[in-house]
């Protein structure tokens, strides 16, 4: 195996963590045999290096602005299951709350109604929790 590629492989997962899906296409780019790729894949995966869940748990920690529906699609497309997903928005603050907190931050800045509404929308909150805060 060569030496460079799998010191590349690491260094860039310390730098930027990732998911299984992403970590495999970083790999598919290098002319390793699928052996090689799994071997890697087997070492980064022991070495904590991917981790679905920590991932998913991560990114949602980093996206509370957004809405569970656009966290769960942004966390699918880059591989994370459905289950791991749920776990992540389990332990997340309560999406009507984050909807009530940034409907609040906008109307003080002036914002109209019908646009926070549409905002929210846009950022994938669901209906249930706009509605919520137009109440």
């Amino acid at each position: 195996m060569n030496e460079n590629v799998r010191e590349k492989f690491f260094s860039a997962l310390l730098r930027r963590p990732g998911t299984r899906k992403q970590a495999r296409e970083m790999l598919k780019r290098e002319k390793l045999s699928a052996e090689e790729r799994e071997a890697l894949m087997l070492e980064a995966e022991d070495a904590g290096l991917i981790d679905d869940e920590a991932f998913a748990r991560l990114f949602v920690d980093g996206h509370l602005q957004w809405g569970n529906l656009k966290i769960a699609y942004e966390l699918g497309m880059r591989g994370v299951q459905m289950e791991e997903i749920e776990n992540a928005l389990d332990d997340a603050e309560e999406e009507p709350e984050r909807a009530q907190e940034l409907a609040e931050s906008w109307r003080k800045s002036g914002l109209e109604e019908k646009k926070i509404i549409s905002r929210l929308l846009s950022r994938g909150f669901t209906n249930r929790s706009v509605r919520s805060i137009t109440r």
